[in-house]
């Protein structure tokens, strides 16, 4: 087998398709063939259902949604693009491939598998999309020509369900008095059950701060109509001081009760 390139038997074999969590199944799963033996997957996303109307970067998360295979041992120029068919034309996405020198004068990327995330795309159209998919490779020693991998992936685009109810607890209880530097748990109760994607609520603490720790946004797991944000401190006041939070998705937003924080 010739140094410059590796045969289709560096790709996966035994790993599922669909990843929720790639790097862990990368570490699992090792560099084998990719299912079904289709040697031209060499990039496909491993996230396939995602939330109308939101980025990862407005979420503010990082999280990858794809793998790409440099099928070189050394690959002198690797290019990968991805078209979400939604008007916005094909960019290139982020990836963890890095370059190295090549005896000391050629940079290259090693062979293996990488990561690429695609965090300011907002999906926008409910419902099933076409997303294409394409690595552009050239291994280093190889005649001039690059190989081009195409891969087409089914992907989903699921509402955002609203928020109906939002409450400070503790134990599962409703509270309304708490000491400062005590934890409190938030409940957040959808109007229906999370689609596939998750629904990610937004929050926001009035007066700011008061909460330490909780997020910008939370998401409600697939399937899931409630679900508790737990052990929240409090912050301690100089005398007595009210907070409340607001939840929000789609519609009109929801807000706790009033919750007394004592010194």
């Amino acid at each position: 087998m010739p140094e410059s390139k590796r045969s289709s038997a560096t790709l996966w074999r035994s790993c599922p398709r669909r990843l929720l969590a790639p790097v862990v199944a990368v570490m699992a799963c090792g560099l084998l063939t990719f299912p079904g033996g289709a040697a031209s997957n060499y990039m496909f996303l491993t996230v396939t259902n995602f939330e109308e109307g939101n980025s990862y970067r407005k979420l503010q998360v990082h999280n990858p949604i794809g793998l790409l295979n440099n099928p070189c041992s050394y690959a002198d120029y690797l290019s990968a693009t991805i078209d979400w068919n939604d008007g916005s034309g094909e960019h290139k996405p982020d990836t963890n491939a890095s370059t190295k020198l090549y005896e000391s004068k050629t940079p290259v990327i090693q062979n293996g598998v990488y990561l690429f995330w695609d965090d300011t795309h907002i999906p926008t159209a409910v419902g099933p999309h076409i997303v294409t998919t394409r690595l552009s490779v050239h291994c280093l020693g190889d005649p001039p020509g690059n190989h081009v991998y195409t891969v087409q992936d089914s992907v989903n685009v699921c509402p955002r369900i609203p928020v109906n109810q939002v409450a400070f607890t503790k134990n599962d209880s409703l509270i309304s008095t708490v000491k400062g530097h005590d934890a409190v748990d938030i409940t957040i109760t959808l109007s229906a059950p999370a689609p596939a994607s998750g629904t990610w609520v937004h929050l926001e603490t009035t007066p700011p701060g008061s909460l330490n720790s909780m997020p910008a946004y939370f998401q409600i797991s697939p399937n899931l109509t409630q679900e508790k944000i737990s052990n929240l401190e409090v912050k301690k006041p100089l005398s007595n001081m009210t907070i409340i939070v607001t939840a929000s998705t789609v519609g009109r937003s929801q807000q706790t009760q009033d919750l007394t924080i004592t010194p």
